[in-house]
């Protein structure tokens, strides 16, 4: 893969102690795999067994660990971050697409499991962290969506929804905790070629790039916003998405 970030370069992070979520595969599994590469150690965590991402990040030199979490379990997660010694950085990646219905086919229990992983395991990680990135002045990185933009049909009401929330997190964050240091950013990809959207039949030349992202070009630019080359950087949801949205 070109393009990586050097661990020895500004945007270095040797030493530094990182957290991903939904990192077993897919966006969150490039960007941990993209921080160790940058000197961070990283643990990664997912509800699906983590250890493929680890044993990637392994076998290039660098340093993982993971966990296996639910992040809609706000007492685990707690616990999980309780037991960290030190964190720099976190990276909320955890998310589920659900069905791409009208609202008129919406039912309740779908609504549940997109708000609940998207949205409330995005707090409760953001929760859990926050004591320990309020001793580094650390940095959080939320993966949201050009959908929690603009909407439209590219996925369900509930989904657009919930990475709107998302996004308002991300604002609410780096207003409230300035003052300890803290950095808030996001990334507002378009439609990536991963497991959560195969077979959904996206085109690809939905935007103007003619082609789906690949998980590495989102994992980048959170990489880079994880990176104390963004310092100057709070509050902004970063757009990636071959041209579909702008501005």
């Amino acid at each position: 893969m070109t393009g990586t970030l050097d661990a020895g370069g500004p945007a270095g992070m040797r030493g530094e102690r990182a957290v991903v979520t939904g990192a077993a595969r897919g966006i969150g599994a490039r960007i941990a795999i993209e921080l160790a590469r940058a000197g961070a150690e990283v643990t990664v965590v997912d509800v699906r067994d983590p250890a493929e991402t680890v044993a990637a990040i392994e076998a290039e030199g660098g340093q993982a660990c993971g966990r296996t979490l639910d992040v809609t379990d706000r007492a685990a997660v707690h616990e999980a971050f309780a037991a960290l010694p030190a964190l720099d950085v976190l990276v909320t990646s955890a998310a589920v697409y659900g069905e791409t219905v009208s609202i008129d086919e919406l039912e309740e229990s779908e609504v549940d499991l997109v708000l609940g992983v998207n949205v409330k395991g995005t707090l409760w990680s953001i929760r859990a962290a926050l004591p320990l990135l309020r001793r580094a002045g650390g940095r959080v990185v939320c993966i949201g969506s050009v959908a929690g933009k603009v909407g439209g049909v590219l996925a369900g009401p509930h989904y657009v929804a919930s990475k709107g929330a998302v996004h308002a997190v991300v604002k609410w964050l780096a207003k409230t905790e300035a003052a300890h240091g803290i950095t808030a950013n996001g990334v507002a990809p378009g439609v990536v070629d991963t497991e959560m959207v195969a077979g959904r039949g996206y085109r690809p030349d939905y935007c103007p790039l003619g082609r789906l992202a690949r998980p590495e070009e989102i994992a980048r630019v959170a990489a880079f916003l994880a990176s104390p080359a963004a310092s100057y950087m709070t509050g902004a949801v970063v757009d990636v998405n071959g041209g579909y949205a702008m501005g």
